[in-house]
């Protein structure tokens, strides 16, 4: 067979197998739910069993971190909803002041490292969850995991753990968090947030409360990255701002522990946190670097505005009213 018609031939054997792959990723990824997933006619999730189809829809075999993308919206409580792996959506998701009851045992994902009731999403607003979410390989969040996005009056009831960072609304938070509220334990190793257990470059928490008691296993004063707060558990990187907040939950850990913020790090953006017009009255205990409103400072300037503590503040080393330990 002359080259020209080998070359040919492989070319047309490689578009079909391309094809091959992007028919059945089209075809695992697109739900048949009610509604067309956009914002005039969202997809409708009724019942445990749309859930369950998202979920799988989502999870293509062999791809990671595969997602559905598009507008979603939740027409009424679901109850009792269990399941193990990772759950990718990116878009809209409109929670429309229903409840969905989780029991989430999260288990490792290949190149994942978060997890949570929903992936990283662009909008998320009017959610409540209530039950048990849990991971053993990663941070983890009640709600949602990365996002730069916005989430707003959303409620999180739920227990959450994990062998890492865990909080109860977004753990890697790029966006803004506002009038969200977490009732659940919240529980880790280090960068634990009753809200975000990581608080990035630009992301800002605003008008949101913490009843739920928070708790780090590993947020040692000589760890730079582990902090455990009643809003926020690390900040990195200064340009975020904390404002309108309250802390009512007791937080625990070994160092870096605060009211409402737990660590502010800074290692290579400059620019200066903030936190505002926040309120913690909630008890707070560690070993070094606790403070009734922020725990730590490591090169990072925070920049503390009429904020006010009333709650019991226990350590032995760099203990604050205000601020525990600064630079």
């Amino acid at each position: 067979m002359p080259c020209d018609e080998r070359g040919s031939l492989f070319m047309k054997i490689i578009f079909v197998f391309l094809f091959i792959i992007i028919f059945t990723i089209l075809s695992f990824a697109q739900p048949s739910l009610p509604g067309s997933g956009t914002a005039n006619s969202p997809y409708e999730m009724w019942t445990k069993e749309h859930w369950e189809e998202i979920a799988d829809s989502a999870n293509v075999p062999g791809l990671i971190h595969s997602c559905l993308r598009g507008h979603f919206r939740l027409m009424q409580n679901i109850d009792t909803i269990t399941y193990r792996g990772y759950i990718g959506i990116r878009g809209y998701f409109y929670g429309n002041g229903k409840k969905i009851t989780v029991y989430l045992m999260c288990e490792p994902f290949p190149g994942n490292q978060s997890n949570s009731l929903l992936g990283g999403i662009t909008h998320l607003d009017s959610l409540i969850v209530d039950g048990y979410v849990n991971y053993i390989c990663g941070g983890i969040s009640g709600i949602t995991s990365s996002m730069g996005g916005n989430i707003s009056y959303c409620i999180n009831n739920a227990v959450v753990s994990s062998l890492y960072g865990s909080s109860g609304i977004a753990y890697n938070n790029r966006g803004v968090i506002s009038h969200c509220i977490n009732n659940g334990s919240v529980s880790g190793a280090d960068r634990i947030g009753g809200i975000a257990g990581d608080n990035g470059n630009y992301g800002q928490i605003i008008s949101c409360i913490n009843a739920g008691k928070t708790t780090a296993s590993n947020s040692t004063g000589d760890n730079i990255f582990s902090g455990v707060g009643g809003i926020v558990g690390t900040v990195a990187n200064g340009l975020s701002n904390i404002s309108n907040c309250i802390n009512l939950g007791n937080v625990e850990g070994q160092g870096n522990v605060g009211g409402v913020l737990g660590l502010a790090r800074g290692m290579s953006m400059g620019g200066d946190a903030k936190i505002t017009n926040s309120i913690n009255a909630g008890f707070v205990k560690g070993e070094n670097g606790v403070g009734g409103i922020l725990g730590c400072m490591f090169n990072q300037l925070v920049i503390i505005s009429n904020c006010i503590n009333t709650g019991v503040i226990e350590g032995d080393e760099d203990v604050g009213a205000i601020v525990g330990k600064e630079p």
